[in-house]
């Protein structure tokens, strides 16, 4: 298995692993009264496979939450997704709200703006004390928070290795995310497994845009760049009659599984 890269920007497949387990891990909740991140649980699995974890600090306001992961080489930025997809997309809005040097899904921007006095206070501290360089990672609704924790840091001229999601909805408008992708289009990974439905919302009809590098996951859990809208239907289109094979109706909702995205990663990472 490959190993972190802590200063490269492009594609790796040791630090999209190492994403993909953070994303993983910090879904872990203190306990189901309350949702904030159990530092100490996550601290303790990822020190399971690296010793080099050090410490772990969880943010937690208004159904957001995020965390803080400190490794002796680098730091992390971790957002949390959402527990119901399927609720999520039931109520998600497409207002969007002007912010830095364009315009941001709202809700989106909200959530980020729960965590980041925390988070960032965080960051700042344990670069005083030792400079890492900083990824920024999340699934779900954490993959558009990450995007948006991105968005935030090039505003500000502060400096990040490179950042992957999973799964993420569309956080940017059209032309903010065509301002985005002068900036960091380079480091940025965004990943997308097969059915996944939750990457197709907010649709592009309502003006937003993803951004970043696109990495397809197919039906057979391997992993392509950029691919093609063909090659995607047709991926679509297996995927989609395999679940009916094996499990009699089409779950859109499975695909966008942190668990399904993981085990594409790992898989691609030991190759």
């Amino acid at each position: 298995m490959n190993p972190t890269s802590p200063y490269t920007t492009s594609l790796h497949p040791g630090n999209a692993y190492w994403m993909a387990r953070l994303s993983k891990e910090v879904y872990t909740k203190k306990s189901e009264g309350n949702p904030a991140p159990d530092e100490e649980k996550i601290r303790e699995n990822l020190q399971r496979d690296d010793e080099e974890f050090i410490s772990v600090f969880g943010a937690d306001k208004n159904s957001a939450q995020a965390a803080l992961v400190e490794h002796g080489d680098y730091l992390c930025m971790v957002f949390r997704g959402t527990d119901q997809p399927a609720d999520w997309l039931d109520n998600i809005n497409v207002f969007s709200r002007k912010e830095l040097f364009g315009e941001f899904h709202r809700g989106f921007w909200d959530s980020v703006e729960d965590v980041w006095e925390p988070i960032f206070t965080r960051y700042r501290n344990l670069l005083k004390r030792r400079r890492r360089p900083l990824f920024i990672t999340g699934h779900s609704l954490g993959g558009a928070m990450a995007t948006i924790a991105a968005a935030r840091l090039v505003h500000e001229d502060l400096p990040f290795t490179s950042v992957y999601t999973f799964g993420q909805p569309r956080a940017l408008t059209r032309e903010t995310a065509r301002i985005f992708n002068t900036e960091c289009k380079s480091r940025f990974f965004r990943f997308h497994n097969n059915n996944d439905i939750v990457t197709r919302a907010p649709a592009r009809l309502m003006g937003y845009s993803h951004v970043g590098n696109y990495l397809h996951i197919s039906e057979k859990k391997t992993i392509h760049r950029e691919v093609g809208f063909w090659f995607r239907f047709l991926d679509y289109v297996d995927g989609a009659f395999e679940t009916l094979k094996k499990e009699g109706s089409l779950d859109l909702i499975k695909d966008h599984d942190m668990d399904e995205y993981l085990e594409a990663v790992e898989e691609w990472n030991t190759e």
